[in-house]
């Protein structure tokens, strides 16, 4: 049987690392390329004719709204599925079915039903153009909401800082409170743990321990621990190790194809 040859279009290396493992378990799926930015996922569709495009939606050069829009009209239009870490556009794509949404972090089942609803479309030849247009045009409305990549902290003199999030290194919890470190300070939160993990959910960070979520994007080492268990090495000054609980072991090991 014929494979859906596809394309993986997102600027977040563990994002798509991750991807990347779950699709290559799948038969009926051909990985044929990867993009870092819209520029390149648009050269590389352009060139490639994938049948199957995941495109985050918020990229860097175009974003996947931009490059779903300029497919538009293509002699082959690729299945396109917008890939998000935000649920608010959920509904809409649940309606259609030539295009539809992965969200971040992935789940192994939910791709395996949106793989078996791209066949469907696939080998039945089922494109809806005019549903696409649609979607496209509903999101690109949504999307102008401001998003604010900033955590608001207080610093000792009560003042209120504004931390972009790549500079969190890690965030921890203490004696019933929560804490975020930076490369040279420290700062208490009044969210819990639970809370600042969906705040930082689109920005690369993982709860691999029920006291401890981290930037993927500062692990330094990955460290092998006794049981099948792991430590990592955090990329700050006092090279501070993490635990990662057994029940982590998975994503972390998928994340970066360990």
């Amino acid at each position: 049987m014929e494979k859906i040859r596809t394309i993986i279009a997102d600027d977040e290396f563990p994002a798509r690392s991750e991807l990347e493992f779950l699709l290559e378990g799948i038969d009926d799926i051909q990985l044929i390329a990867t993009a870092e930015d819209g520029i390149q996922a648009l050269e590389l569709i352009q060139k490639k004719s994938p049948d199957l495009v995941f495109l985050d939606i918020q990229m860097g050069g175009k974003t996947g709204l931009e490059v779903a829009k300029e497919l538009m009209g293509l002699e082959k239009e690729p299945i396109i599925v917008f890939v998000t870490a935000y649920d608010e556009y959920a509904l809409d794509a649940f309606t259609v079915n030539a295009v539809d949404y992965l969200l971040k972090p992935y789940e192994e089942e939910r791709l395996l039903k949106l793989i078996n609803r791209i066949k469907n479309l696939y080998f039945k030849e089922q494109f809806i153009g005019n549903k696409l247009t649609n979607l496209i045009e509903k999101i690109g409305e949504e999307s102008k909401n401001p998003r604010i990549d900033k955590l608001a902290v207080k610093t000792n003199k009560g003042n209120l800082k504004l931390l972009e999030y790549n500079e969190i290194i890690l965030s921890y919890t203490h004696d019933s409170r929560v804490y975020v470190k930076t490369y040279d300070k420290e700062y208490q939160i009044d969210l819990c743990l639970s809370e600042l993990e969906d705040r930082l959910s689109e920005a690369n960070f993982l709860r691999v321990h029920r006291s401890y979520l981290i930037n993927l994007n500062k692990i330094k080492e990955i460290i092998p621990w006794f049981k099948g268990k792991y430590q990592v090495l955090m990329g700050d000054d006092r090279e501070m190790e993490v635990p990662v609980s057994r029940s982590k072991v998975k994503d972390l090991q998928r994340i970066f194809g360990i």
